[in-house]
C-alpha cells in the first residue's frame, strides 16, 4: 500500500501534539492534540487508523513517548523515533527559530519525510524495547548509588567541622589510634552516628552502649574501634542542636538508601533466575548479577547491532576518523551509551581481578608494562570483552529463534497459532546483515 501521509508527534508529560502532512498537499498541516490518558491514546489510535498507510515519527523515545510507543507496538504499527536535538536543529533550519509544540510536531513529520527521501528512515525504526523490569531497576539503583556517594561526601564535611579528631579516626589517618582504614561507610559506624549523633555524650558511653548503638553487631575489630572512640571522645567539645540533627539525618539517609539498593539487588537476583542472557554473562568470573543485568538492560537486544564494532561504538569504546582540512585524527564517539560503557568498564576491571590466568589479564598487564594508564588499559580489555559478549549473546538469541520457529511450525501443524514472544511487537527483528 502506498504511503499517503506523514504524522509527526511531539509528546510531553500531559499529552502530545500530532501534525499530519498529506503528500499531495505538502503546504497543508492538520494538527491534533491528545491526552496521555487511556481514552486519549485510544482516540489517537482510531484517528491514526483512519489515515490509512502513513509514516509515524516521534520526538524522543522511551520517555514521555512511552505510552504512545506501547500502544503502537501492541497493534504492530511501525513507528520511528528521532533524537530531540536532531529535530530541533532541523526545525531551526526549515521552520525558523520560534519553538512550540505544534512546530516541533511539524518538524518531526518533515524530518521523517526528508529521511525517507534519502533512504535513511529505516535506521530510526524502533523494533526492540528495553526490558520493563531490568532497565527501570538498574536506573533506580544507579540513581540511589549516586545519592549515597553524595550523602557520604556531605557527612565527611560535617564530621570535619564537628571534630577533626573524629574525622581523622574514621578515615584511618589518626596517629593516636589503631585504625588504619576508612570505616565511615561501615554499617555499624553509620548506625552509631544515627543513634548517638551527639558525639559529646560519647564520653559517658560504656562498651555495651557502643555495641548497642552499633546495631549489636560484633564484627571483627569492633572492640578496637570502640576503644578508639572512647579515647578520642575525651577531646570532643559540645556541638549545637543543628549539627546534631544534621549528623543524625545524614547517617539515617545513607542507611535508608543502602537498604533500598540491597532490596533492588535481591529483586534482580529473583527476576533473573531464569533469564538465560543474564545467566550466560554471570558465567564469567567477575561479572555479578548486578553488572550482567545492567549490560542486558542497556544492550536491550543484541540483534540491534550488526557486528561487535557497532556495539563497541555504541558503548563509546571505539574511535572514528575525524578530519577537517589537512588535519586528521581519531576520536571516540560522542553519542554513546554512558551506562553501558560504565557497566563494561566495571566488568573489565573485575574480570582482570578474578581471572589472573586469563589471556585478557595477560594482555592488561602487558599494556601497563608499556606505560599505558590503568583506565586506558581497562578500556582495551572492555573492548575485548565486547567481542566475547557479542558472540555469546548472539549464539543464545539464534538458538531461541530456532526454538520459536520449530514451536510455531508445530503449532501451525496442529491448527494453532502462536504469537511470537521474542519481541514486544509483531515487527520482525532487524537482520544481522542490516547495518
Amino acid at each position: 500500500m502506498e504511503t499517503k501521509s506523514v504524522i509527526g508527534i511531539d509528546p510531553d508529560s500531559l499529552g502530545f501534539v500530532c501534525s499530519m502532512l498529506k503528500l499531495n498537499k505538502m503546504n497543508f498541516v492538520h494538527k491534533k492534540e491528545y491526552s496521555t490518558s487511556s481514552e486519549g491514546i485510544t482516540n489517537f489510535i482510531k484517528w491514526t487508523k483512519k489515515q490509512g498507510e502513513c509514516i509515524i515519527g516521534i520526538e524522543g523515545s522511551n520517555g514521555q513517548s512511552r505510552p504512545i510507543e506501547q500502544a503502537l507496538r501492541k497493534l504492530g504499527i511501525t513507528f520511528y523515533s528521532f533524537n530531540a536535538k536532531d529535530v530541533a536543529n532541523f526545525r531551526k533550519t526549515v521552520l525558523g527559530e520560534n519553538k512550540n509544540n505544534e512546530k516541533d510536531a511539524e518538524a518531526v513529520a518533515r524530518y521523517a519525510l526528508a529521511l525517507k527521501s534519502q533512504g535513511m528512515l529505516s535506521n530510526y525504526q524502533r523494533v526492540h524495547m528495553p526490558d520493563d523490569q531490568l532497565q527501570p531497576l538498574m536506573r533506580s539503583y544507579e540513581q540511589k548509588s549516586k545519592m549515597i556517594t553524595k550523602e557520604i561526601n556531605s557527612l565527611w564535611k560535617l564530621i570535619k567541622i564537628i571534630s577533626t579528631d573524629l574525622y581523622l579516626t574514621l578515615g584511618g589517618n589518626n596517629p593516636d589510634v589503631d585504625i588504619k582504614n576508612n570505616i565511615l561507610s561501615n554499617h555499624s559506624i553509620l548506625s552509631l552516628l544515627s543513634q548517638k549523633p551527639d558525639i559529646f555524650e560519647w564520653k559517658k558511653l560504656s562498651e555495651e552502649d557502643f555495641i548497642s548503638a552499633m546495631g549489636n553487631y560484633k564484627y571483627k575489630g569492633y572492640k578496637n574501634h570502640i576503644h578508639a572512640f572512647q579515647k578520642i571522645a575525651k577531646t570532643f567539645q559540645p556541638i549545637s542542636y543543628a549539627m546534631i540533627l544534621m549528623l543524625e539525618n545524614s547517617a539515617q539517609q545513607i542507611l535508608f538508601l543502602r537498604k533500598q539498593t540491597n532490596e533492588i539487588v535481591k529483586l534482580l537476583k529473583k527476576i533473573t533466575e531464569k533469564n538465560e542472557l543474564v545467566k550466560s554473562l554471570e558465567e564469567y568470573k567477575g561479572i555479578s548479577t548486578l553488572t550482567a543485568s545492567n549490560l542486558i538492560a542497556e544492550i536491550i537486544d543484541i540483534r540491534r547491532f550488526a557486528k561487535d564494532d557497532n556495539l563497541a561504538s555504541y558503548a563509546g569504546l571505539t574511535k572514528k576518523e575525524y578530519s577537517t582540512g589537512k588535519s586528521e585524527a581519531m576520536r571516540y564517539n560522542a553519542n554513546f551509551n554512558r551506562r553501558l560503557k560504565d557497566a563494561l568498564m566495571t566488568a573489565a576491571r573485575n574480570f582482570v581481578l578474578y581471572n589472573p590466568d586469563s589471556h585478557l589479564t595477560g594482555y592488561y598487564k602487558n599494556l601497563l608494562k608499556k606505560g599505558m594508564s590503568k583506565t586506558e588499559a581497562q578500556k582495551r580489555v572492555a573492548r575485548a570483552l565486547v567481542r566475547v559478549i557479542f558472540k555469546k549473546l548472539y549464539s543464545l538469541v539464534e538458538k531461541t529463534d530456532e526454538r520459536e520457529i520449530i514451536k510455531k511450525r508445530s503449532d501451525m501443524a496442529n491448527g494453532q497459532s502462536q504469537r511470537n514472544c521474542l519481541n514486544s511487537s509483531n515487527i520482525s527483528p532487524l537482520s544481522i546483515n542490516q547495518t
